[in-house]
């Protein structure tokens, strides 16, 4: 294709409409798309060791709709790009 266009112009990366208004690439957001392709949910803010940080955990079905939107393989495939702080 040689249109050059966001890639959430385009519903084809999301199951509905609802859950391509929902997500956003801000950590703050409830839904978010991270760099590495997953859709996680925001759970929240954490404070260890003085320092505040955002809960993000993987969801595998939309919430609006029921539809798988990402199989525990995409899931295992991308958390080689993602940093997990325990």
């Amino acid at each position: 294709m040689t249109d050059e266009h966001d890639e959430h112009d385009d519903l084809s990366n999301f199951c509905c409409e609802e859950l391509e208004d929902a997500v956003s690439s801000d950590p703050s957001a409830s839904l978010v798309e991270h760099d590495s392709g997953l859709i996680l949910i925001n759970l929240g803010e954490r404070e260890e060791d003085g320092e505040t940080g955002v809960v993000l955990a993987t969801i595998r079905f939309c919430p609006f709709c029921g539809t798988e939107i990402q199989t525990d393989e995409d899931v295992a495939a991308a958390l080689g790009d993602v940093e997990i702080v325990e």
